[in-house]
This record gives structure tokens, C-alpha cells and sequence, in this order.
């Protein structure tokens, strides 16, 4: 799963950017870039994928990515026949460094931003507290702009967010040698994740031994082939308990465990609930016209 570089250019009357998507579907299409992105998605439901995390997202959901940190929305149909919805701030480290040098009042704010580094991602109250701002961005001016961001990141702090790729994984762009010898196996295990793993034959179809394929993974990711896969089969599991009633047992086996007492394992250990209690949590935490909290995080905040 290639990740696309982004450029993107910024006004000229504007320190940083802002852009508002109104679109029928949001397509997958996994891309990085050096700025932090702020997101809040109405009117929406998918699949979210921030490094190496895929869980679903629900209306509501309000993010934050560091720089150079894969990630990509895929949206579900939307049931009620309106546009989804996407405002997308976006803003560079001098920006940071710059404000936070010039106001105390914001110096805490680079080493806060920071933690956004491996994505975070805000409870749906905050989300709606925050809405009504984000709706006057389009048609505010430059100057209420930059004062509208300032109050939706001071706002952003005063509540603990969820941190969303793990630990082991790197946001830092790769650079374009390790890039394209990686992209090609990290398309084979997204292609095939419902499939046995079998390193030998992912070894032959990138012509390298299984010692190599292993060493290049794991120096590029900081993590097995295994582990990796397992938070793939993972997140399309959630998404399957969230959106489909299907049981638990054929839950496991489309998302690619064959054997239902590991996956109850593994799922315990990484979103730390069952999957019944997953889906559980999910259905209770549904308000008709709220968005949903959405369950389980490796290492919260």
C-alpha cells in the first residue's frame, strides 16, 4: 500500500491552509505530507487507516496527524443522500515554532502537538462542541481564520486524546530506495490479509530470500510480518462488528483467523476488550444524530 506524497500549497494572504471537501463518496488513497492535518469528518462512515491503525470512523470523527504520517479515510455509502463532509486544516512545524516563539501563551503547543505524531483522535462531545466553529471556516476571513485555529487547538487541550498508530510504527517518510522496496510487500499483505501467511511465497513474489524479506520488514516498520498482519485482520474485523451483525465466529474467519479462541486473544490484547464487548460498547454508545465513541486503544494517552 504505496503511500503518496501530497503537496500542497498554502495562500498567499494565509500563514497555513484550510479546505473544505463536500464529495459522494471519500476514496481510499493512502498519501502522507509534511504538515499536521486536523480533520473533521460529518456526515460520514468508513474505514479510517492512520499508519499502521485501521478502525472505523463514525460522523464526528475529529483527528490529528503529525507530519509525514500515512493515512487515508475510505467512506461507506451514506444512507442520508448528503455529501460527505471533510474540513481539513492544515499547518507546518515553523508555523508551530514560529507562534509558540513569538507568544508565551503558546509555548506549550510544538511539545503538545508533538504526541500527534503516530495520530490522535478526540471524543465525539468534543467533536460537537467544536463543529460550530469548523462550520464558519469557509466563509470567514484570513484574519478570523487564523483566530478560529487558535481557539479550536487551545480548546483541543483540554482533553485527553486517543493515540492511534502503535508505538513500533515510524511516520517519518521513508526515504525512496526503502520506499519502493517496501511498497510492494505492504501491497501484497493488504491484498491478501484474509489469506494464511506464508513467508516463503510472499518471499518468491519479491525476489528475495525469507532472512532478507524479514530484515527489510522489520527495519522498515519496526515490527514482524505477523504482528503487522494482525493489526490489518484486526481493523477489518472492527469494522465488520460495528457495521454488520454477523457472529463473532464468521467475524474472525473473513477477516482472516481461522481459529476463533486466538482471535478472541489477539483482540483482547490489542483493543483491549473482547469482541462482544467491542461491539457491545459501540451500540450502546450510538446517539440517533451524535457520532459514536468508538472502543479500544492499545496505549491511550
Amino acid at each position: 500500500m504505496k503511500a503518496q506524497f501530497e503537496r500542497i500549497q498554502h495562500p498567499d494572504d494565509a500563514s497555513w491552509r484550510f479546505f473544505l471537501r463536500e464529495l459522494d463518496e471519500l476514496p481510499f488513497e493512502w498519501h502522507y505530507h509534511p504538515e499536521y492535518e486536523l480533520t473533521l469528518t460529518v456526515n460520514s462512515q468508513g474505514e479510517r487507516y492512520i499508519g499502521d491503525h485501521i478502525e472505523p470512523y463514525q460522523s464526528g470523527d475529529l483527528v490529528l496527524l503529525g507530519p509525514n504520517l500515512p493515512h487515508s479515510w475510505a467512506s461507506q455509502p451514506n444512507d442520508r443522500q448528503v455529501p460527505h463532509r471533510v474540513y481539513v486544516l492544515w499547518f507546518r512545524q515553523a508555523w508551530v515554532d514560529g507562534l509558540s516563539q513569538q507568544f508565551p501563551e503558546f509555548a506549550s503547543l510544538a511539545s503538545w502537538l508533538d504526541r500527534s505524531r503516530r495520530g490522535l483522535v478526540w471524543s465525539p462531545a468534543l467533536a460537537g462542541q467544536l463543529e460550530p466553529l469548523f462550520r464558519q471556516l469557509p466563509t470567514a476571513s484570513a484574519a478570523r481564520r487564523l483566530t478560529m485555529l487558535l481557539e479550536i487547538l487551545t480548546t483541543l487541550q483540554e482533553e485527553t486524546p486517543r493515540t492511534l498508530a502503535s508505538e513500533r510504527f515510524h511516520s517519518e517518510a521513508l526515504a525512496e530506495p526503502a520506499q519502493r522496496e517496501l511498497n510492494p510487500i505492504l501491497d501484497s499483505l493488504h491484498r491478501d490479509f484474509r489469506e494464511p501467511l506464508r513467508v516463503p511465497e510472499l518471499a518468491r513474489e519479491h525476489h528475495m530470500s525469507v532472512s532478507t524479506l524479514n530484515r527489510v520488514f522489520r527495519r522498515q516498520m519496526n515490527q514482524s510480518l505477523h504482528q503487522y498482519l494482525t493489526q490489518i485482520r484486526l481493523g477489518h474485523a472492527c469494522a465488520d462488528l460495528i457495521r454488520t451483525g454477523l457472529p463473532v465466529s464468521l467475524v474472525a474467519e473473513v477477516s482472516g483467523f481461522s481459529n476463533l479462541s486466538n482471535f478472541n486473544r489477539l483482540f483482547r490484547r490489542y483493543k483491549g476488550v473482547t469482541p462482544r464487548e467491542f461491539r457491545q460498547k459501540y451500540q450502546q454508545a450510538v446517539v440517533p444524530g451524535r457520532p459514536s465513541m468508538l472502543a479500544g486503544s492499545e496505549n491511550p494517552l
